[in-house]
């Protein structure tokens, strides 16, 4: 990897600091709006500090400032709480990395990005970090491979299906929403017993404890998810999280999480069967998911109507990834790190 000891001069690259939200979102927004054109829409401050604040594993940012307290560069990253062979460990998703247009110069590299993103990697080795991953966009994922080892793990497939009449599904299996996981509440008990056995059969995945869901999907600011459980009698026995807008294949609705141990099929059935139908009430014409193609989702889902669809058919999503734990190779993660959408910022 080539060195890069010095930022352009003016900055200063340091770790967040309270109060530097301001100055961040400014910066972001000017970028989003520039990329995205007609149609976005602001980022708040609620997403902000829910994203990065409020989560429970903490968070990763490090910014470039000038002498007047513009954010010229970020790099940052959301912790997820992951289970491995070797005990729990920390995977950080790399969620914002830009620059302001007016520093870009720098672009051509190693320039403010690398410098702003090699100390952010070195913090994450010294948290004991096991894993930092994203899905950079190409010119981002060419400087990431050449100055921040980056190494590409595979592009990503789509599950897609249309919104057509469900197979009959298994009767003793009931579907209904779960609304809240409070702290110390039976209904968070029920889904860490749930996790608990869905843990035993996956080598390495985020740990979907009650905590962790209550999170991610039942407090983000602006953002609608549906989380459902599927019982037989009082028995808690799988758990989707439903997105019913979502654009990644135009018109769909998407299994953003999914927890089913032993894979049963009758549990499967049921809540497929529940996001057929979400969707179609929301007007939607597909049904898509996302789940590493060694895992047992991605074949049974096949048998349920899916097909594989290429990210590069729409906007192409590359899972990139560095390690800091030398005993999750490569070949570990291609064959055993199971995630889903939700393990992204692609919802």
């Amino acid at each position: 990897m080539t060195t890069v000891d010095r930022a352009p001069p003016a900055t200063t690259i340091r770790p967040y600091q309270a109060g530097d939200e301001s100055a961040i979102l400014r910066t972001f927004n000017i970028v989003f709006r520039e990329t995205n054109g007609e149609g976005y829409v602001d980022r708040g401050m609620p997403f902000w500090r829910w994203q990065y604040l409020d989560n429970p594993e903490g968070h990763r940012v490090w910014v470039a400032v000038t002498a007047d307290g513009t954010v010229a560069a970020h790099y940052g990253g959301v912790p997820y709480r992951v289970a491995t062979p070797a005990g729990e460990t920390t995977f950080v998703h790399i969620v914002d990395s830009f620059v302001h247009p007016s520093f870009r110069a720098g672009l051509k590299a190693p320039g403010l990005f690398v410098c702003t993103a090699l100390p952010w990697f070195r913090d994450c080795y010294v948290r004991g970090d096991a894993v930092a991953y994203g899905f950079p966009v190409p010119r981002a994922e060419r400087i990431g491979q050449r100055y921040l080892h980056y190494h590409r793990l595979r592009v990503i497939d789509y599950l897609c299906r249309d919104l057509g009449e469900e197979r009959a599904a298994d009767p003793t299996v009931s579907v209904a929403p779960i609304t809240q996981l409070a702290e110390g509440s039976e209904s968070a008990a029920r889904v860490d017993g749930l996790f608990a056995a869905f843990r035993r059969e996956r080598a390495c995945l985020t740990v979907r404890s009650a905590r962790y869901l209550r999170w991610r999907y039942l407090t983000p600011p602006g953002v609608e998810f549906e989380v459902v459980g599927a019982q037989r009698g009082d028995r808690l026995v799988g758990l989707m999280v439903l997105a019913r807008r979502v654009e990644l294949v135009p018109d769909s609705c998407a299994i953003v999480d999914w927890m089913v141990p032993g894979d049963d099929e009758g549990v499967t059935s049921a809540l497929l069967g529940h996001a057929v139908a979400r969707g179609r009430d929301a007007g939607r014409a597909n049904l898509l998911a996302v789940f590493a193609d060694s895992s047992p989702e991605f074949a049974n889902l096949q048998r349920a109507g899916f097909t594989v669809v290429s990210s590069s058919l729409h906007f192409e999503r590359r899972l990139n990834y560095q390690v800091f734990a030398h005993d999750l190779s490569e070949p570990f993660l291609r064959e055993h790190w199971w995630y889903t959408l939700g393990d992204s910022d692609l919802v």
